[in-house]
């Protein structure tokens, strides 16, 4: 009796535990957010490797659940469609087996734009003149684009010789950035992060380019450049001063200068006082001062006549004023009369 009782009370037992057993819940389940999307994730019921079980995955918005995965077998279940890149939302999901259900599992509010992870952006090289251009690529979002939703991003880059651990850091809002004092013909490798909220998004890939040569010049090379362009000019000069010089002496022993008496160069430089000069510089009509001359004749009486006859030609010029050579005059109170007397010799008659 006691041993039936025994078997009794452990078979009721089993039965017990087999009624109360339940089919277990998914575990780590997670809200995963990549470039803008929201993916559930979660792991199967421990110690049921070899069951298969399925799976329903469920959303809340602003007041109640709604069914986005229905008795699906995936690990996951992604709600991206249903999300907005400033919403707030909570997940839960749990298994199926057989017609049986597990508790749900849920997981605390999350906000997108707070739990979302950026990629890596693209990053590509490019090398001109001994300059190194690094562009930059953004991934893309699945809700908007990334500086609509986060405003101003910017650009952590580091860039370092390859071989060499030492890196310098730039942090740019360009997606276009210059790499400052890059030596030439030197190979250069460049990392970025995208920097966002206070957060890094992915670092990208390490891309590894040789910088081209340079085409400046080297600061001596200038300085020595401008010292012989001096020198050369400053010979040029010289010779050009001295080709000036020599010539014009050549030319005063060839063609000297003749000197003037001095009395003629005294009187070139006296100022003239004639009226003449002094009305044509003063550009004056001039006052001419002019002879009377008169001319008095007498025929004689009788040509035939045997007589002598005396036939006297007067000719009387009166001057009044008349200026003769340079610059002199006669009063016009002085008057002259000069009388010519032609004297006819007699006429012989035969």
């Amino acid at each position: 009796m006691n041993a039936l009782s025994c078997l009794s009370w452990v078979l009721l037992f089993y039965i017990f535990c087999a009624l109360a057993e339940k089919v277990p819940a998914p575990g780590n389940v997670r809200g995963i957010s990549l470039n803008m999307g929201l993916v559930l994730e979660w792991d199967p019921p421990q110690n049921t490797t070899n069951t298969l079980f399925n799976y329903t995955a469920e959303i809340k918005g602003w007041n109640m659940y709604e069914p986005v995965c229905l008795s699906s077998s995936s690990l996951s279940c992604d709600f991206t469609d249903k999300v907005s890149s400033f919403g707030t939302y909570q997940l839960r999901v749990r298994a199926e087996l057989h017609g049986e259900t597990s508790d749900w599992v849920q997981t605390e509010t999350l906000s997108l734009d707070l739990i979302t992870e950026i990629s890596a952006p693209h990053v590509e090289l490019k090398s001109r003149k001994g300059q190194t251009e690094v562009d930059i690529t953004d991934p893309p979002m699945k809700k908007k684009n990334l500086r609509d939703v986060f405003g101003n991003i910017s650009y952590l880059i580091r860039y370092w010789k390859y071989g060499e651990t030492k890196k310098e850091e730039l942090i740019r809002e360009q997606n276009r950035v210059v790499l400052p004092r890059l030596e030439p013909l030197v190979n250069y490798c460049v990392e970025v992060e995208i920097l966002y909220s206070k957060n890094k998004s992915q670092t990208s890939n390490i891309t590894c380019l040789t910088n081209t040569p340079s085409n400046e010049v080297e600061p001596w090379l200038i300085a020595v450049v401008l010292l012989v362009s001096f020198l050369l000019v400053l010979v040029a000069v010289v010779l050009i001063f001295l080709a000036v010089w020599f010539g014009y002496r050549g030319c005063r022993i060839i063609f000297p200068d003749a000197d003037l008496p001095e009395d003629l160069k005294k009187f070139l430089s006296q100022r003239s006082q004639s009226s003449i000069l002094s009305a044509m510089q003063e550009n004056t009509p001039v006052k001419e001062d002019f002879c009377e001359l008169r001319i008095l004749h007498k025929e004689p009486i009788s040509s035939l006549d045997n007589q002598q006859i005396e036939g006297p030609i007067r000719i009387q010029t009166h001057k009044n004023e008349c200026c003769i050579g340079a610059n002199v005059k006669q009063s016009s109170e002085e008057k002259s009369k000069m009388i010519i007397t032609t004297e006819q010799k007699p006429l012989l008659l035969e």
